[in-house]
């Protein structure tokens, strides 16, 4: 098990711990509620300073050079260079992300609903690199099969024998046969 595994099992742990002790304390609803919201707001402080811890630590692996981010725009396959549908997804998301980290912060709350409108242009721009990774991928498995002289396509990897198209046979000799002797009699006599 990895030690990151271990520390978030731990928090949940503790957290789950700390519900039950403050779930038997007595006392009034008032001071149970209370107690109640400490919690969520201790809950949610824990879980904003792991996914901080999270982000810290994916920073630094980009940092040292453990994670590479050389290839994050371009294409692969036979095009290389940047791609346009690769950076129009990760431009919409970082800017709604951060639109949305920034409404947060601003009132203090998560909203109550997310405009259906933002959640189409995510959509949108999902589905934009999802058509493009499909225009890709046919055009490189058009581009990859080979042919024969004859115009014939080559099936690579078939899932069974398979005849493409039918070849003479022609087999090698090193020289030719004797005729028979009733040919040699005939061609001999005239």
């Amino acid at each position: 098990m990895r030690p990151e595994t271990r520390y978030i099992i731990f928090a949940a742990a503790v957290l789950v711990i700390i519900a039950l002790i403050l779930g038997q304390l007595p006392g009034s609803d008032a001071a149970t509620h209370e107690i109640l919201n400490k919690l969520k707001v201790a809950t949610g402080f824990t879980l904003l300073a792991l996914v901080f811890l999270f982000g810290f630590a994916v920073l630094m692996y980009i940092a040292s050079g453990r994670i590479d981010l050389s290839d994050l725009l371009s294409e692969t396959g036979d095009s290389k260079g940047a791609s346009m549908s690769r950076f129009q997804l990760l431009i919409f998301t970082l800017v709604i992300a951060l639109s949305l980290f920034l409404v947060v912060v601003s009132n203090m709350a998560f909203p109550a609903t997310i405009p259906p409108e933002i959640l189409t242009l995510l959509g949108i721009s999902a589905s934009t690199y999802a058509v493009s990774k499909g225009i890709q991928m046919s055009a490189n498995q058009s581009n990859t099969q080979p042919q024969t002289t004859d115009n014939t396509v080559v099936v690579a990897n078939p899932p069974a024998p398979v005849v493409v198209a039918p070849t003479p046979v022609v087999v090698a000799q090193t020289q030719p046969p004797p005729p028979p002797p009733s040919v040699m009699g005939a061609a001999g006599g005239s």
